[in-house]
């Protein structure tokens, strides 16, 4: 999650929301009282008489009640409208605000934010991974690094090839791709947490550098892309369309991916530093044992009992800096998880043997 603070106080913090875990650290941040700012739709009759109609337009609630829906990627915050277009004689209303991944709020706190609260805030910033884009056609190619933060520009040229018919285009043309290629692969070394090249640009010239660079950058996936030109231009295309931000989401996947496999590996090796389960992390959770937990969003989609133990265990483990990451159902790790309870979690230390029992 991208988030800065929006005043000298610091009181009013802007934040870019950007998976699902952000959403559920939103879910847990925010509390009643808090006034929150958002472009939304609201169901408004402009005469009377008149059928209403969706509105688009930007209100402010003070927040009464939420309600977390990682089915479909949603936060829904319900509360009293305070700020809103005149026009509609809104103010004092109830409305309800849903966020999704992508989208951006603004968070009011009279009292100001906690250094707990500020904390969680940048961890969840402090996400590492970026993307290489490389946007190129015959007559220019640009070269930048995106992440969550945004998207920085490197190198920029024209590639300046001869025509058609010249003998020399396809040397001239063969010495840019091995240029590039050399740039590229510089920038991966500089960066240090590449996780994905994506290549765009119209015409076939993209696949000839894929090619190339597929050779060369082993372990790092190559993504082709198709843009309607080259150069700066071309990466800006190419980050509006969301792709760097996929190939970033699909690491995090593949990383709880990994961090399954070690947790069901350690549960062969040492059982006792693996919890399963409701019953077992609640357990853990209790003693402050939990240091990292994946948890399946089906868990926390049904208002029952469940979802209260669930919320209950991620709570204390928020309380203790432990790390937590909501599991898409629909994720081959979701699709493991669910077959353990929907919930595991590598503990710090086992449990002594009362609360294991």
């Amino acid at each position: 999650m991208l988030f800065e603070f929006s005043d000298p106080k610091k009181k009013i913090i802007r934040a870019k929301i950007e998976s699902s875990d952000d959403l559920w650290i939103l879910y847990t941040l925010l509390k009643e009282g808090d006034q929150v700012t958002a472009r939304t739709l609201r169901d408004v009759k402009q005469g009377e008489g008149e059928k209403g109609k969706r509105v688009p337009m930007i209100l402010t609630i003070e927040l009464k009640h939420m309600e977390f829906q990682p089915f479909t990627n949603k936060l829904r915050m319900r509360g009293i409208v305070i700020e809103g277009p005149d026009t509609f004689g809104l103010l004092g209303s109830h409305h309800t605000i849903s966020v999704g991944v992508g989208d951006e709020i603004l968070i009011y706190r009279e009292e100001g934010w906690s250094s707990k609260d500020i904390r969680r805030l940048e961890e969840s910033a402090m996400k590492l991974g970026s993307v290489i884009i490389v946007a190129l056609d015959y007559d220019e190619v640009a070269i930048g690094v995106y992440r969550r933060q945004g998207l920085k520009k490197g190198q920029e040229r024209d590639l300046r090839l001869p025509g058609k018919g010249d003998e020399r285009r396809e040397i001239e043309l063969n010495e840019a791709i091995k240029d590039i290629v050399k740039n590229v692969v510089a920038l991966l070394e500089k960066e240090g947490d590449v996780v994905g090249v994506i290549v765009a640009g119209p015409g076939f010239l993209k696949e000839k550098l894929a090619t190339e660079l597929s050779s060369i950058l082993k372990g790092v996936p190559v993504v082709l892309e198709n843009a309607s030109m080259g150069g700066y231009a071309g990466l800006r295309e190419v980050v509006s369309r969301g792709k760097p931000a996929e190939v970033l989401r699909s690491q995090e996947l593949a990383e709880i991916d990994a961090i399954l496999e070690r947790m069901l590996k350690l549960l062969s090796e040492n059982p006792g530093l693996v919890a399963i389960g409701i019953e077992e992390c609640e357990k853990a959770s209790i003693v402050g044992s939990i240091e990292t937990s994946l948890v399946l969003d089906e868990l926390l989609s049904i208002q029952d009992n469940n979802r209260t133990k669930v919320e209950s265990i991620l709570e204390k483990i928020n309380s203790y800096g432990g790390k937590i990451h909501i599991v898409p159902s629909s994720s081959p790790a979701g699709e493991r998880l669910s077959s353990l309870g929907g919930i595991i979690c590598l503990l710090r230390f086992p449990l002594a043997q009362e609360y294991s029992e």
